[in-house]
């Protein structure tokens, strides 16, 4: 079917979708209103059985399996989180199963009543097929008081939708839901399949796709769902969480020295030469950067606790942060080497540093993904969105999310596409424009029948 005829196809799905903007609102704001903070998964994903079934697809569901991710991708599968308790199992080399296990964690830290749903419209044959992938999972909503508006009560003010996860992501899961539901009651036979993802623990783990792709999901394409105001990206950089825990020798001002000889050597006293370590990464990592360009090496130090009292010199202190790096650097592995030769290169040089060396550990890691910006799904949905009046162009992706499993893991070309901002993660009062919303839907219906293909 030659493409002018697959956008006729495509018409009534694009009317239907135009004659229930309400109800398409409507739909995204039931699915904002049902809290699923990372971990508390489970009553949405009901709800999300039931949606998909009325909209004509096939379903299953399935907790993710953490032995089974870990025996067959030891670089990249995480422990699972929860927002009650993230993070709280670090690493000096890479997680394993055995250290989830014998950590007696596993009773927070695991799947049950978490499961992954998954929808499937089979096409008629002979077209190509398309994953759909989005998360449910939210980061909390702390710090609540500096909400203005209920984080659960996806309330319209201004033509935009607040809540938790209406950019990030439950918009454009719906876009996508609703993109099918259109185009399957307004009789569009599709040739290829579509398969919708809807995963958990997407925020600071990825396992919800990663176990999909251990499944053996496949297809011909995928489309990530992620906030990118409806435009394209075909990249995006890694990911890591560290932290640095220092000890030192408590002692009170009257003790600090003995005689001349200092031995009250606080952990606060060895942060310098540990800050200027981690920034001297940094800097080894931008060298050469053309001037005006976006270096390659992001670091952040977010957060610093310790010691106990103010007349004490502290016991311990933690130095927590994060890093992006662009896919030009190496794997994420070879990164985490780079942060451990800088504390080594640290605990060498410094003589405090070397009485008392700096531990490292690292709280979560997220390889990159790189691919040709003119690869077939990025050039077919940058057409469609040139035709409908938007930006067809396939631009590098600047923050992580699970298209890395689909594409390193999984070998499945993709991109990332969906309504609302990045900008609105994960802070308060999030929010996605409407009209954001609405158009995602009906550039989705349009590239789904031009991806796939229809029947007369």
């Amino acid at each position: 079917m030659d493409s002018a005829e697959t956008h006729s196809q495509a018409a009534a799905a694009l009317a239907l979708a135009r004659s229930r903007r309400a109800q398409s609102v409507a739909a995204l704001a039931e699915i904002v209103r049902i809290r699923s903070l990372t971990g508390e998964e489970g009553p949405a994903q009901g709800r999300m059985v039931e949606i998909l079934s009325t909209a004509g697809a096939a379903v299953t569901q399935a907790e993710p399996d953490v032995e089974a991710m870990f025996k067959a991708f030891p670089d990249v599968a995480q422990y699972p989180t929860h927002w009650q308790h993230d993070l709280i199992l670090p690493y000096a080399g890479l997680p394993t199963f055995e250290a989830l296990r014998d950590s007696g964690l596993q009773p927070v830290l695991n799947y049950d009543g978490r499961p992954n749903v998954v929808g499937t419209w089979r096409g008629t044959g002979g077209g190509r097929s398309l994953i759909l992938n989005a998360h449910i999972d939210t980061v909390t909503v702390e710090p609540l008081a500096q909400w203005t508006r209920d984080p659960f009560g996806a309330e319209i003010a201004g033509g935009l939708m607040y809540g938790r996860g209406t950019s990030d992501m439950k918009g454009g899961l719906m876009a996508a839901l609703l993109a099918m539901r259109y185009l399957s009651e307004a009789g569009t036979r599709l040739r290829g399949d579509v398969t919708l993802h809807c995963v958990v623990n997407e925020e600071h783990a990825g396992n919800g796709t990663l176990d999909l792709v251990t499944r053996g999901a496949v297809a011909d394409a995928a489309v990530v769902l992620e906030p990118t105001s409806n435009t394209i990206a075909y990249s995006h950089p890694g990911g890591l969480y560290w932290q640095v825990t220092l000890s030192g020798v408590q002692r009170s001002p009257g003790a600090r020295w003995n005689g001349g000889t200092l031995e009250g050597l606080g952990a606060v006293d060895m942060l310098p030469p540990v800050i200027e370590a981690l920034l001297g990464l940094e800097r080894r990592y931008n060298q050469g950067t053309p001037a005006g360009a976006k270096p390659p090496f992001s670091l952040t130090m977010g957060k610093i606790a310790g010691g106990h009292y103010e007349t004490v010199t502290a016991g311990e202190v933690v130095i927590k942060g994060g890093a992006y790096f662009a896919p030009s650097l190496g794997a994420v592995t070879d990164i985490m080497d780079g942060f451990r030769d800088a504390i080594a290169g640290a605990n060498a040089a410094d003589e405090r540093l070397h009485r008392h060396p700096a531990r490292l550990e690292f709280l979560h890691h997220d390889d990159s993904t790189d691919q040709p910006a003119d690869l077939p799904v990025a050039r077919v949905m940058g057409e469609v969105l040139a035709r409908r009046g938007g930006d067809g162009t396939a631009y590098p992706g600047h923050f992580c999310c699970d298209m890395r499993h689909l594409v390193n893991q999984g070998g499945i070309p993709s991109i990332i596409f969906g309504p609302g901002s990045i900008a609105q993660a994960h802070k308060p009062d999030e929010h996605i424009p409407i009209d954001d919303f609405l158009a995602a839907i009906e550039h989705l219906i349009a590239f789904i029948a031009e991806w796939c293909g229809t029947e007369r």
